[in-house]
């Protein structure tokens, strides 16, 4: 029985422990179920409460609906790594029936039990490619996750950004290619983890991050793509708050330059690759299968997007490329989100 199924059968009231895109996925896969009367509550912390209502819910206090409902089931109903969120998390879990449903970033297929059955092989397959035991028990992890939304399997094998990084060894004068750049966040980690790095390809699509990368990696030698990287050079099409500051077609929707991995490398060496790419790393991959066939740089590729990404991805890059070594990691994340795929 998976969770979706459980919230079905159970008599206890079920609480929201948070708003926005997640919990709107949440109340709709609920709604679909039939399930959406056991939704008694939606509680926030203290500084989004104010008076405020989502779905026709009231917004209160976890004190609040704690002491009015009592026995309850918590669902979370939103992302995050930082420390002081986290432990929240973990003290309101030691008090109540918790979950952390996994929702899409993208796409709307939910890994509900029939998901897992219909694509059971291929996570097989996938697993069997990985390369050490930590990977094997990642996946076995991140599958029982999304069935049960229990949190305690993320913890299982959590690792560290450096444990994970420490996969990679990257050769003098490396050539590294960031995909999702944001505000160069990972260009700075990466450039300062491997000072061999001495040529920097920086992508990323929305205005306001790419100002912000600009600004924050000003001091390297950048090249710089204010675009979207997918799997043909032209253009492209983003929901208006994805890249505000760009052309804005009839709809209503941004208009970017489209590029692809292979289009900036045109033929050269690339030796580090990093994928977060906001769904869109199918298309990324396909736009780089030249590259990845005739270097077979080492790459490092999100891999939580879109319910399919856990096997999809690895199986689209090995079979371009079947030399590749591939392990798994989940960085300390609630839901499954900085889970990769590390290809070297």
């Amino acid at each position: 029985m998976d969770l979706w199924q459980y919230l079905k059968t159970t008599n206890k009231p079920v609480v929201l422990y948070g708003t926005g895109n997640g919990a709107d996925k949440i109340i709709d896969k609920m709604e679909q179920d039939g399930s959406s009367d056991k939704i008694k509550a939606i509680f926030a912390s203290s500084g989004f409460v104010r008076n405020k209502k989502f779905r026709g819910f009231q917004i209160e206090s976890y004190e609040d609906v704690k002491a009015r409902l009592g026995d309850m089931i918590v669902l979370m109903c939103f992302g995050s790594n930082r420390e002081e969120v986290l432990q929240n998390v973990y003290r309101i879990a030691e008090e109540n029936e918790f979950y952390a449903p996994d929702v899409p970033v993208y796409g709307g297929v939910i890994f509900d039990e029939a998901f897992f059955e219909e694509n059971k092989l291929k996570i097989e397959e996938v697993k069997s490619c990985l390369a050490d035991d930590l990977s094997r028990q990642t996946m076995d992890d991140t599958v029982n996750y999304k069935l049960t939304g229990d949190i305690k399997y993320l913890c299982n094998t959590e690792v560290s950004a450096d444990e994970a990084d420490a996969l990679f060894n990257l050769p003098e004068g490396s050539c590294f290619v960031d995909l999702g750049a944001y505000n160069g966040d990972t260009v700075l980690r990466y450039t300062t983890l491997f000072p061999q790095i001495n040529e920097i390809h920086a992508v990323e699509p929305d205005s306001r991050n790419f100002r912000k990368l600009n600004e924050n990696t000003s001091h390297l030698k950048v090249n710089y793509y204010n675009a979207l990287i997918s799997d043909e050079v032209g253009e492209a099409r983003m929901a208006r708050n994805k890249g505000r500051g760009n052309s804005v077609s009839s709809d209503g929707e941004i208009i970017i330059p489209a590029i692809t991995v292979d289009s900036i490398m045109n033929g050269r060496k690339v030796d580090f690759i990093k994928f977060d790419v906001e769904g869109n790393e199918h298309k990324a991959i396909i736009g780089a299968q030249e590259t990845i066939r005739k270097y077979r740089p080492q790459m490092l590729m999100s891999c939580y997007h879109r319910s399919e990404d856990i096997f999809d991805l690895a199986l689209q890059v090995l079979k371009i490329n079947p030399e590749y070594k591939v392990y798994m990691r989940h960085l300390p994340y609630v839901p499954c989100w900085d889970t990769a795929f590390y290809f070297v």
